[in-house]
């Protein structure tokens, strides 16, 4: 397996995904470098599905779509979101963890990816999440030539913080809320309610602005949409500091990589101190259809699953604690709009 440095990602070359000779090492390289690209894997789905759940580690769910979907809560009020997310499994095999970005529609006329047309915004998956790193695969299927994705991995411009902004840096909580999805300003609403519940489930949840890799490198878990503030500080303040911190240190070329897809191709990406984007229209009537697949790393390094409890409001609460709030509100939400 040979490794080349790319703008803040490295390529790897001469590895077969279809043997697992390379594949411990593989995960141990994203785990760090954050961005890798494997240019003509050629592999199946259901490779890249084991690559990830049988040798990196488990699948990573959000938390409210892993308790619809095992109706775990459920109710009236969670049957749009339970429909919503079986559109989206593209094989009820590898549905944990495994989704479709695409914006083609079934027969029912309902979208079988995540995301519609149009150019998404700086994110991450699950940004409000505070949990142990995760890792997504994104494989180009069939229809991506002509669009990118840009990747931005936070570690090196963390490393470049001044004493007075790294202080700030290392002590700020930020807090998050529903902004009704302007990561990508054309979700319909079948899509926006899968985001919401990925994003922010609440109002108020909460994780600390540093975050790190299995590996430790440290980096910043930039709040872009869905930002509210960071607790302590006035909205103003925030993104008065947010805006500061991304002119200063982190909108800077030698930071961005950007992906021209082919199809066959994948690209590697941590979660926690890595935000991507979009920059390309990917417009109506597009064939362009990626795979998803995000798990943990705690197969290669044990004791980094999920993190047992979700900071909300200040607190910690375990899953079945924050489930339970996230369904009173829901069902608050869903008798109101009854009575209207």
């Amino acid at each position: 397996m040979q490794v080349k440095q790319l703008n803040n990602a490295v390529q790897v070359k001469d590895i077969d995904l279809n043997k697992d000779d390379d594949i411990a090492e593989l995960g141990k390289l994203i785990a760090h470098e954050c961005v890798v690209l494997v240019d003509k894997a050629n592999i199946t789905e259901r490779r890249l599905f084991d690559i990830h759940t049988e040798h990196w580690g488990s699948a990573s769910r959000a938390l409210i779509h892993k308790y619809v979907g095992e109706q775990r809560i459920s109710g009236r009020h969670w049957r749009k979101l339970l429909l919503n997310l079986s559109y989206i499994a593209n094989d009820e095999d590898m549905k944990e963890g495994m989704t479709r970005v695409s914006f083609k529609l079934n027969d029912k006329g309902k979208p079988t990816g995540i995301f519609t047309n149009g150019e998404l915004d700086w994110h991450s998956d699950q940004q409000s999440t505070y949990d142990n790193q995760r890792v997504i695969g994104l494989m180009a299927l069939d229809g991506t030539k002509n669009s990118q994705t840009t990747f931005l991995c936070t570690a090196p411009a963390y490393e470049t913080l001044d004493h007075e902004d790294k202080t700030m840096v290392d002590e700020l909580i930020t807090v998050w809320n529903w902004d009704g999805g302007k990561m990508g300003g054309d979700l319909i609403d079948d899509q926006q309610e899968i985001v919401r519940y990925n994003m922010t489930p609440l109002p108020n949840m909460q994780c600390p602005l540093v975050d790190q890799t299995c590996t430790g490198r440290k980096g910043i878990k930039f709040p872009s949409h869905c930002f509210s503030h960071f607790s302590g500080m006035t909205v103003e303040d925030s993104q008065k500091f947010k805006q500061h911190l991304w002119d200063k240190y982190l909108n800077k070329d030698e930071y961005i990589y950007t992906q021209d897809w082919e199809d066959g191709q994948i690209v590697f990406m941590d979660q926690n101190i890595t935000l991507h984007a979009r920059p390309t229209n990917v417009t109506a009537g597009s064939t362009r259809t990626m795979s998803r697949i995000i798990t943990y790393m705690d197969k290669l390094y044990p004791g980094q699953g999920q993190k047992e409890e979700v900071m909300y409001e200040g607190k910690l609460y375990n899953h079945e604690e924050f489930a339970k709030l996230v369904d009173d509100q829901r069902k608050r939400e869903f008798e109101a709009a009854l009575a209207a």
